[in-house]
């Protein structure tokens, strides 16, 4: 079995990568990328750079491997005070109080904990009650007659890979562990294989093709067409999970593990015979359900923002001269002016505003115009809009999480402003279409948790019917499970306000104003966009926002300039890259690792270098395509 140390060194070389730079390491890394594949000229020297927050995140990743791999310490434990340590060190370089981030700390956690929660304990109990109805055994005994039993591990990657299309890749985890773990009982080897297979076609697809909202956000941010991100994304999703599962072969070769119990009583009941296992319907029924149901809501979703009902309309202004006249005399604490000042307009761009359009091609330019400043995450100002009533639908936007906010949702709120403050220049908008409305009639039975909820019941009732229990004897069996599911709960959260912690040393700036000035061309952007989204993921753990940040620098980069291929590739790039160097502070690595039953050092050998092979292969994938199939223009 290879060591832990060796297999753990793609990750180490990419963090002493990252923070070469700062410490003066003689790896010249930095400088080869600046001259040779990134082409810069003019750039900000490094040394203008903070890089506190890289020692930071140093620090914290020390931390949190010391007390795991080298003191033994419990994973909760670990990611806790790895977490308050990054924090108080934070409030040290900012001047604030220990009291505040410690509360910083618990605040992290919650969070974390209000997002998988209930999706964890209801995981749990599906799989429990799957796994002791036999219903995780005729759908693997289904599936085993129809595919064979050799290819059993392609029938879990496929299913993994089309089911994380509309839903998020740790649902379709908790939802296929289960068939997972069957298969195991049945077969008796290939365990590992069969979570890896699962997390190859759930991570692969998570990142790459839409509606999943990451890629999704990218595709927005760059402007590419949804379609055409899925698509392109299909395509270069589909050869990195056929690596990726070659890839599962060859480490469940290197290193068998067998199924470890996720509970002290999971095997209390007996196996089935054939004859009495439940139906295929029944026993799918807790999988196809929240699927169906998240991944309606999701398509709705995606149709109605299609719609950008708060895009501005040249019939929604009233007249152009007095529109003109708004501009022209704005000042710098105006509505206006604030349209005015968005660093997402050009010269040209401010110019047009200030003269009349008087030609439907000038009218429609100025629209344009105008709904490109509303895309700004700095339009609103105080002192700009103090005379202006706030709406509520943009107080409410507002306060949710501005990183991740969708670029329809951030018109709307930037339109909804500016209807408030021009209604005798501009008609409101009508958000509430007809598919906005389906869409939000779905909102409560496509939620996660609601849909996992209905998924729980059903898995019960068909273990209770199965196994002829009494309500008593249920009530046992899901309480073991939610014990089980508790702790996993715990280490996720914990994770997550590790994660928490160190986006709050500021690593995203740090690693913006290092890239800041930098030009491209040819493949060199596709590497730069795949290294930015590579190092945020390192770096902070989420890749849904490696993937949104790396993707507003990769425009900010490009500015207007075409290279010489579809922007899609850029997208693909970015999404390629946010693939790269998971590990403890990814709420994925404990997902996998947790519900999978494995240790935190088997996580690190197996999930790690899984889903750093898609990430190469993913970018190699996209470099080809870029070169066999550019889409120019």
């Amino acid at each position: 079995m290879m060591s832990p140390r060796v297999l753990m060194f793609p990750l180490v070389l990419a963090i002493a990568f990252t923070i070469a730079a700062p410490i003066g390491l003689p790896l010249h890394a930095t400088d080869w990328v600046s001259t040779q594949l990134i082409g810069q000229t003019d750039v900000t020297p490094t040394a203008a750079v903070d890089w506190t927050p890289a020692l930071f995140v140093v620090i914290g990743i020390v931390s949190v491997l010391a007390m795991i791999i080298g003191l033994k310490l419990n994973a909760f434990l670990a990611l806790i005070l790895s977490a308050l340590v990054v924090s108080l060190l934070v409030g040290y370089d900012q001047g604030t109080d220990a009291g505040d981030r410690m509360n910083a700390v618990v605040s992290a956690f919650g969070g974390s904990a209000a997002g998988v929660g209930i999706v964890i304990a209801m995981a749990a109990i599906i799989g429990k009650c799957m796994l002791d109805s036999g219903s995780a055994d005729r759908v693997v005994r289904t599936a085993v007659n129809a595919t064979g039993e050799k290819n059993a591990s392609l029938g879990l990657m496929i299913s993994g890979f089309i089911l994380a299309v509309p839903v998020f890749f740790d649902t379709v985890f908790y939802l296929l562990v289960p068939l997972a773990r069957s298969l195991y009982r049945r077969t008796n080897k290939n365990y590992l294989r069969y979570l890896m297979a699962i997390a190859t076609g759930g991570c692969i697809t998570h990142t790459l093709v839409p509606p999943t909202p990451g890629p999704l956000l990218v595709a927005a941010i760059l402007g590419v067409d949804i379609g055409m991100m899925m698509l392109i994304g299909a395509a270069v999703a589909i050869p990195a999970a056929i690596v990726g599962l070659l890839f599962s072969i060859f480490v469940d070769k290197k290193m068998t593990i067998e199924m470890r119990p996720l509970g002290a009583n999971e095997e209390r009941h007996q196996p089935l015979e054939e004859s009495k296992l439940p139906g295929l319907f029944a026993s799918l029924l807790p999988v196809l359900l929240p699927v169906a149901l998240i991944g309606a809501g999701t398509l709705a979703t995606t149709l109605a923002d299609r719609e950008d009902r708060a895009a501005l309309l040249v019939s929604d202004v009233e007249s152009f001269d007095l529109f003109a006249d708004k501009f022209a005399s704005a000042t710098q604490s105006s509505p206006a002016g604030r349209i005015l000042a968005s660093e997402n307009l050009s010269d040209d761009d401010r110019a047009r505003l200030k003269t009349t359009a008087t030609s439907d091609e000038e009218q429609s330019r100025v629209v344009e115009i105008v709904n490109t400043a509303l895309l700004d995450k700095d339009f609103y100002e105080p002192s700009a809009f103090a005379d202006v009533p706030m709406p509520k639908v943009t107080s409410d936007l507002m306060k949710t999480d501005q990183v991740r906010m969708k670029p329809v949702d951030r018109r709307r709120m930037n339109r909804a402003l500016l209807d408030a403050a021009y209604p005798e220049l501009i008609a409101p908008h009508q958000w509430d279409s007809p598919m906005r409305q389906t869409a939000q009639s779905l909102g409560l039975w496509s939620n996660p948790n609601f849909a996992l909820m209905l998924a729980a019941l059903a898995a019960m009732l068909t273990f209770k019917m199965v196994r002829s229990l009494s309500w008593r004897e249920l009530g046992i069996d899901v309480e073991e499970a939610l014990m089980s599911g508790g702790l996993i709960i715990l280490i996720t959260a914990a994770g997550g306000a590790f994660g928490a912690m160190l986006s709050q040393t500021g690593i995203s700036d740090t690693i913006q104003n290092f890239f800041a000035g930098k030009q491209a061309a040819g493949v060199a952007v596709l590497l730069l966009a795949w290294s930015i989204a590579a190092v945020l993921k390192v770096a902070q753990g989420s890749s849904t926002v490696a993937m949104i940040v790396g993707a507003g620098m990769m425009a900010a980069i490009l500015g207007g300039t075409q290279p010489p291929f579809h922007l899609v590739y850029v997208a693909t790039a970015v999404g390629s890259g946010s693939l790269m160097g998971s590990w403890m502070n990814d709420s994925g690595f404990w997902v996998f690792t947790k519900m999978g039953g494995l240790t935190e050092s088997e996580g690190l050998r197996s999930w790690t270098p899984l889903l750093a092979t898609l990430s190469l292969v993913s970018l190699a994938t996209t470099i080809v395509l870029s070169f066999l199939l550019p889409m120019a223009g």
